[in-house]
């Protein structure tokens, strides 16, 4: 009975400390769930603040948009309406030419699209000549330049350069001044610029806007073309001839010496040049009212003349010496002959064969490389770096690369024309190299005479 009533005792004591425990704990969750009735309407307010920011900042983008989409379709509006007044422009001035069967003979360019420009500086439609022209074939013997009329052109180019390339322009320059001086034949005069660019761009050099004004010489003296016999065996001869050393190169007396391809072959003892008796025997047969005997007596004259006198091919060797000839310090005129000999070739296989005329045609890179720099002989041992923008696309180092594509040894080996031709690299470079090409600049020329008659070519 003492530990009942006991126990009985000690649970009374224990029920008031639960009681107050559970009063504390349901404070507590009353107090939280309050805290969190605070915070879900603090983030309620949050939200709703972004809400009406994003709001505000989507109308404001909205009528930014408007006005760029208003602008953007006012400028693409008077763009249309100014291409269309160009176009009317244009449509309205041609009805007018169809209706009054007139020709439109100025340039008519859309500027922009938007703007009609007419170009009275750019004719179209050359003028109509007041007499038809004669047709070119008579007006040949007209444009060519005789002898003394190319040394004249030649000592005007050799006072502008320094060597034998010329800047483009001044090439065009030192034509218009002499035809304007009647050092050119009477129909040069009527040639504009436009139309001499085009016969100087025929003759390029390695160097942007430069001009071979050897070449440009050699090719209005008209020679010939040499076969690939002929040009083997005049670089033999040349060859032979020259004089070693750095200002090395033919003399006067060893170039007089030299035979080229063209002129009259050397007669045998007892005879007069082939092509004197050529014209003495068309001569004699002629028809004419003067005896036999006084006939052959005029003609015994002519040839004793004429042989007194230098020949028209001789005065024209001398005259391409005196132009292609450089002149060193000391005086001495010295005609650097590989340059010469490739200056007569007119195709790459050509070249090949005067560059290589004791190996077959067969090259060494060093030959190659010359070969592709006609207007740089002689070549500096130790060329220079390659410190310009636009490289050399036949350097050294491309004939190097190209040798090596061959699986040939740059310093010793050797390679014909069909084997460079048929590689890919080589192709490239033979057919980006222009120095080697029929270059007829009286075709160009007659061309421009029988399109445009006797008027100035305006182009």
């Amino acid at each position: 009975a003492a530990l009942a009533q006991a126990a009985d005792t000690a649970d009374a004591e224990l029920l008031p400390s639960r009681a107050q425990h559970n009063g504390a704990v349901r404070a507590l969750q009353a107090e939280a769930r309050s805290l969190w009735r605070a915070e879900a309407a603090k983030l309620r307010r949050r939200c709703r603040a972004l809400c009406v920011h994003g709001a505000n900042a989507l109308a404001a983008n909205k009528a930014l948009l408007e006005r760029l989409y208003a602008q953007l379709d006012a400028r693409l509006g008077a763009r249309v309406r100014a291409e269309l007044e160009a176009v009317g422009a244009l449509v309205q001035l041609m009805r007018a030419a169809v209706e009054s069967e007139a020709q439109l003979s100025h340039a008519l360019e859309l500027a922009d699209g938007a703007a009609l420009v007419v170009d009275e500086s750019l004719l179209l439609v050359p003028r109509r000549p007041a007499m038809p022209a004669p047709a070119p074939r008579q007006r040949l013997g007209q444009l060519r330049l005789s002898v003394a009329q190319l040394v004249g052109l030649s000592a005007r180019f050799g006072s502008e350069a320094t060597g034998s390339t010329l800047p483009l322009r001044t090439a065009i320059d030192v034509l218009l001044r002499a035809a304007a001086a009647g050092e050119l034949p009477p129909l040069w005069r009527q040639f504009e610029r436009t139309v001499l660019l085009q016969v100087c761009r025929l003759f390029p050099s390695a160097h942007a806007a430069q001009v071979s004004w050897h070449a440009l010489v050699l090719a209005l003296a008209q020679l010939p073309a040499p076969t690939s016999a002929q040009l083997a065996a005049l670089a033999e001869a040349c060859e032979r001839n020259a004089t070693p050393g750095e200002h090395g190169g033919l003399t006067r007396s060893s170039w007089d010496e030299l035979e080229l391809w063209f002129g009259p072959q050397p007669a045998r003892e007892g005879e007069v040049a082939r092509e004197f008796d050529v014209e003495a025997v068309r001569a004699a047969s002629a028809p004419s009212p003067y005896p036999a005997h006084t006939r052959v007596h005029a003609h015994a004259e002519i040839l004793r003349a004429r042989r007194n006198n230098p020949l028209p091919s001789q005065a024209l060797k001398a005259a391409l010496f005196d132009a292609l000839a450089t002149r060193h310090a000391n005086g001495a005129s010295r005609l650097n002959q590989q340059r010469f000999v490739l200056y007569t070739c007119d195709s790459v296989p050509k070249a090949f064969a005067a560059t290589a005329f004791a190996d077959h045609g067969a090259v060494s890179a060093a030959e190659l490389h010359a070969l592709l720099h006609r207007d740089e002989l002689p070549l500096p041992e130790h060329p220079p770096a390659e410190l310009t923008p636009n490289p050399d696309p036949f350097s050294l180092a491309v004939v190097h690369r190209l040798f090596a594509e061959l699986n040939c040894d740059a310093g010793k080996d050797r390679v014909p024309y069909l084997m460079v031709a048929n590689n890919p690299l080589g192709a490239r470079i033979l057919s980006a190299c222009e120095l080697y090409r029929v270059n007829n600049v009286y075709a160009v020329l007659e061309a421009k005479l029988a399109a445009v008659g006797d008027l100035a070519i305006d182009m």
